[in-house]
């Protein structure tokens, strides 16, 4: 638009004559806006456990919920069959699973790019999604863990340590996979995490059949390999998201 045109408009909006009373009131207000951005101080920072609880009360309900689900129909399935510790790395993925649907949220509704331009980055959204479902997971984890050692059918030669690198293991190569997939951003990796998941679960009810020498105690030092191994790739994983 030309400087004449744009004159033009603005004359025949305000009227043809300036008021000099109203403009004497501009001005002044005007002044005073500029001398309350002189003296202005720079809002406080929202640290991020204040932030963590914020979302928490929007996404903590979904997350608990569905992980209660899940760990309700986990424990059904220990308590039903003639279940084994070695069967613990099969409900892993499912825990995993349940977290998918609150860590794709945002390529599900298309918002990843809203979310990269906000106050909080969509890093700091992902990494609180991410604290509370691992929470809801590490609590999912020792309930089942209680619950195996507390079966009357439990194989004394495999201790509670043993159990535990049985279902974190398995929790941090699904993870690490899940957050690659979050990372890539693309709507069709939330199916592709499904089928990796239920996939995986499969594929450990499998491994207790065909090579059942993995769970046995001397294959401790396989299982501390790979939970350090895995360890490190999820971490990356985290560090590539920030």
């Amino acid at each position: 638009m030309k400087d004449r045109t744009l004159k033009s408009n603005l004359y025949h909006s305000l009227g043809q004559e300036v008021q000099p009373k109203r403009l004497e009131e501009t001005i002044n207000y005007c002044t005073e806006i500029m001398k309350e951005q002189v003296l202005y101080k720079e809002e406080a920072r929202t640290s991020f456990f204040q932030y963590l609880s914020d979302v928490f009360r929007f996404e903590g309900i979904p997350i608990f919920t569905l992980q209660a689900v899940t760990l309700f129909f986990v424990c059904l399935m220990i308590a039903s069959v003639a279940d084994i510790p070695q069967n613990i790395p099969v409900f892993m993925p499912l825990f995993v699973l349940a977290a998918m649907p609150v860590l794709f949220k945002s390529q599900l509704y298309g918002m990843s790019e809203i979310e990269a331009v906000t106050r909080a980055s969509s890093a700091q959204i992902m990494l609180a999604k991410l604290v509370l479902a691992g929470a809801a997971n590490l609590i999912c984890i020792t309930v089942v863990l209680c619950l195996e050692v507390s079966m009357p059918n439990n194989n004394s030669n495999i201790g509670l340590g043993q159990m535990v690198l049985f279902g974190l293991v398995p929790y941090l190569f699904c993870m690490t996979g899940m957050l690659r997939l979050v990372r890539l951003q693309r709507k069709e990796n939330v199916w592709k995490g499904v089928v990796i998941m239920l996939g995986s679960s499969v594929g450990f009810a499998l491994s207790t059949r065909i090579i059942p020498w993995l769970y046995v105690t001397s294959a401790v030092g396989f299982w501390l390999i790979a939970f350090v191994v895995f360890g490190i790739f999820f971490a990356k994983e985290v560090l590539f998201i920030v």
